[in-house]
């Protein structure tokens, strides 16, 4: 049941004369690379991907290859990592051009994580009122430098003590060294 469901979620089934549709991240260095895919009716003599990012401008169009039985891929590149609008046109060889609805990425399959990268929280501040450090944490922060220091104290005192007693208890007998000159 799962499996069924998970299915139909990777594949967006889009208006006629369009079929299934999806596209898969492959890159995501230096922007986005997809790999999209798209089921298309009929036999026309291209489809084109068209991409509409944020702010409703239109990214340049990427013409698909025609893989056999209505399936048409491609690559497309993006310059930014970024949740963009897509759709496809379907150019047929007479008559006007069928254009199908602008899909997010996220619903043709792309994970929403990528394009959730920029909102995780760090820890770091990013304002005044959102400080690095809290005063509970310097406390803490103090503490944790006073119990260090007192620990290597402790260690330092430990270790001369031993050093010391190991020189009371075993007396080491001094013989000299014969000249060879002599």
């Amino acid at each position: 049941m799962i499996g069924l469901l998970t299915a139909l979620l990777l594949f967006l089934p889009l208006s006629s004369p369009f079929g299934e549709a999806e596209a898969t991240a492959s890159s995501a260095v230096d922007g986005l690379r997809l790999e999209v895919s798209v089921e298309v009716d009929g036999s026309p003599v291209a489809v084109v991907a068209r991409g509409v990012a944020a702010g409703l401008s239109e990214l340049p169009p990427v013409a698909l290859a025609n893989q056999g039985g209505g399936r048409w891929v491609g690559i497309v590149e993006l310059p930014m990592i970024e949740n963009i609008l897509l759709g496809f046109e379907s150019i047929p060889v007479r008559g006007t051009t069928t254009m199908s609805e602008l899909h997010p990425l996220t619903e043709l399959g792309v994970d929403a994580a990528l394009f959730s990268l920029d909102a995780v929280d760090t820890g770091f501040g990013e304002s005044d009122d959102d400080p690095l450090v809290t005063p509970e944490g310097a406390r803490w922060g103090w503490l944790g430098l006073a119990a260090g220091a007192a620990a290597l104290t402790l260690l330092a005192f430990w270790t001369i003590g031993t050093v010391r007693k190991g020189d009371d208890d075993d007396p080491v007998e001094q013989t000299p060294i014969d000249d060879p000159a002599n």
